[in-house]
């Protein structure tokens, strides 16, 4: 039994029962955990719901909460006109929210004058230094005290690399629990074809199918959500559906290139591509794995890194080349996919 696949149908059934959206319910059932990965196609119904745990553990419980964006522009666009953008309006109705109980200061969310939220931005972590955002104690020595939620945490395609996403997101949340680990940290995004930095690099992990994934050294969980049959239905005829069909950002299915993949024997490493942080380990003939220290000739792909490497640009462009051309192979899908994200950003800003 492929126990992947039996998941993503009972999430699939979940979702279909629930009207075609997306519940936590399930998820929240995992205690050992503290990262909660939703990964779906737009409309899946993510955000509502984490916004409506949420806004239900605040109401009964006083719980305020952190509502993380990728950008300040974001940011800003969830708290302008008194953060009207921020509730969807199904909310405000289940939870009795009138507009007008509503206000902002800074960026802090208010309902009749006492403390819901805040919206901060992953990229000016380095303002929020020293700030306390969870003032009350009263929640301090329970399992889960704080709820946190990084909502749109993956670039979409063409989007603008202005800042290091891992960096900062670990530094965000350095400045907002520090060493506590009794919180729920929900990461939400829209499943795109590009190598994920937050995936990749702080949870080493790319779900291939639908389905559930429990990487408990991470103490994480990932649901990477199948869309309903009454989502596809009401996408039919679309103007996204019409113009891209096939766009993983609405279809919420990625379509990979395993025929680089190599799972064979290596038996010898020739030599090491280093970017700038990132390493990796070239065996054989030419097959592709992640470094693990070994002691072979380096290739520094950007110059003035900190080894004895000396930076040539026509090596450079080789290795470049060699993977335009497919010359490479690889261990695995994640090395794959970590390894086209670094030429790409090495081709932004090689001169």
């Amino acid at each position: 039994m492929d126990y992947n696949k039996e998941i993503a149908k009972k999430i699939a059934k979940a979702v279909d029962s629930q009207n075609q959206w997306y519940t936590v319910q399930s998820i929240l059932g995992y205690s050992w955990a503290i990262f909660y990965i939703l990964l779906g196609a737009r409309e899946a119904g993510k955000s509502y719901s984490v916004m409506d745990f949420f806004l239900h553990e605040y109401f009964t419980k006083g719980k305020d909460f952190v509502w993380l964006r990728l950008t300040e522009a974001s940011t800003k666009k969830l708290l302008n006109n008194n953060a009207m953008q921020f509730i969807d309006i199904g909310l405000m109705n289940k939870y009795g929210i009138n507009s007008k109980d509503i206000t902002v200061k800074g960026n802090t969310v208010f309902f009749k004058g006492k403390k819901m939220a805040k919206i901060l931005a992953l990229s000016t972590f380095y303002s929020d230094k020293g700030i306390a955002h969870f003032e009350d104690k009263e929640f301090e020595n329970e399992m889960f005290a704080y709820n946190i939620c990084c909502d749109e945490f993956q670039r979409e395609r063409n989007e603008k690399n202005t800042f290091d996403i891992t960096y900062a997101f670990v530094n965000q949340l350095e400045n907002l629990v520090r060493h506590k680990t009794n919180c729920r940290i929900f990461l939400i995004g829209n499943t795109v074809e590009d190598c994920s930095d937050i995936l990749a690099t702080l949870f080493n992990f790319i779900p291939e199918t639908f389905g559930r994934y429990k990487l408990k050294k991470k103490r994480c969980v990932i649901d990477y959500i199948p869309p309903s049959k009454k989502y596809l239905e009401r996408r039919k005829g679309s103007i996204a559906n019409l113009l891209t069909p096939d766009a993983s950002t609405f279809t919420n299915e990625q379509k990979f290139d395993r025929g680089k993949i190599y799972k064979g024997r290596v038996y010898k490493p020739q030599y090491v591509i280093q970017f700038r942080n990132t390493w990796f380990t070239v065996w054989d003939d030419n097959v592709i794995l992640r470094y693990n220290k070994e002691n072979k000739p380096i290739i520094p792909m950007v110059p003035l890194l900190l080894n004895n490497s000396v930076f040539r640009s026509e090596l450079r462009d080789e290795i470049i080349l060699m993977n335009y051309e497919k010359r490479f192979m690889f261990r695995d899908l994640l090395t794959q996919k970590m390894f086209d994200k670094c030429i790409k950003e090495i081709k932004g800003i090689k001169g």
